[in-house]
């Protein structure tokens, strides 16, 4: 009892947070434009200065997290591919809402924040990492998606290459990556701005996103929407877990690998199947549906994972 009661400190104040956006939304205090600042705010200064910040000041080295790194980028590398076969039955046009469903998950916010809440600063910079790797092979996977699915539009290697390189969060790792390697001193009141920055992100983030939820779309799940999240919440954390266990990670990066793995489907997916022609609905049904039990799904795995480890 006392593992489960640790389990969901971790993930139940996330997710009242979600909870309250939604509420807060739904009586009109967090208008559509003001979510959308706020998001892109998180996105573009926020999160990279907490992504910086966090990498910058711990005391890991990059090097004593390879094995950690390893088991993340292997694990994904098999999800994927596998999340497309599962996706074989169904009809073309729920193919790619379902496989963006099944694999990826919103790390960025729910997994730094879990990640955060169970293990604190080391926690969150090692979270920080393992989101680069594996953000990395989303837009690789993506890339393939557009190739096989999608009639109307399509992805170059240079746009790739680009977009990658553009984004904020990857841009602000290496950044403290390249920071920490050379020895860099940066003044304190630097790190004090970054602090009062990085100290707004989680919940406003979490705000955002409960404040976009539509939770009536439950009523619609499908049997399709019901697989991709299970595939999502239960087989996607087994895959990865059995490769930290093949790497004999420590207890703590085991849980970061866990609470990533087990984060609910990203929100982005919903912007892919449309993207891609497919089934936006479906899209809209698993984040919905995985963002639910997500809750559920990571307390148990932490609550299971501190008892065995």
């Amino acid at each position: 009892m006392e593992m489960f009661a640790f389990a969901l400190s971790v993930t139940g104040p996330i997710f009242l947070t979600l909870i309250i956006g939604y509420g807060l939304a739904r009586q009109g205090l967090l208008r559509e434009g003001f979510v959308d600042d706020a998001s892109r705010l998180v996105f573009m200064i926020t999160l990279p200065v907490l992504l910086f910040i966090n990498i910058f000041t711990a005391d890991a080295e990059l090097g004593q997290e390879l094995p950690l790194l390893a088991a993340g980028f292997l694990g994904t590398i098999i999800t994927i591919p596998l999340a497309w076969v599962v996706a074989r039955p169904l009809a073309r046009g729920d193919r790619s809402a379902f496989i963006q469903g099944a694999f990826r998950g919103n790390l960025g916010i729910i997994g730094l924040a879990w990640a955060a809440n169970a293990y604190g600063s080391s926690g969150l910079a090692q979270a920080a990492l393992l989101m680069a790797v594996v953000t990395i092979i989303y837009n690789l996977a993506a890339v393939a998606l557009f190739a096989v699915y999608s009639q109307q539009a399509s992805f170059s290697w240079k746009k790739l290459a680009k977009d990658i390189a553009q984004n904020p969060l990857i841009v602000a790792i290496v950044l403290a990556l390249i920071c920490k390697q050379l020895g860099v001193k940066l003044p304190e009141i630097l790190l004090q701005t970054g602090d009062y920055l990085a100290s707004i992100t989680l919940p406003l983030a979490l705000l955002c996103i409960g404040a976009s939820l539509d939770f009536s779309l439950l009523r619609r799940s499908s049997l399709a929407a019901f697989g991709a999240v299970g595939f999502k919440l239960l087989i996607v954390p087994a895959v990865l877990l059995a490769f930290g266990w093949l790497f004999r990670l420590p207890s703590q990066s085991m849980g970061v690998l866990l609470l990533l793995a087990a984060s609910p489907s990203a929100t982005v997916s919903f912007i892919m199947a449309r993207a891609l022609g497919g089934n936006s609905q479906l899209a809209a049904n698993i984040v919905a549906l995985s963002t639910l039990l997500s809750i559920v799904t990571a307390s148990l795995g932490l609550a299971l994972l501190e008892v065995f480890l």
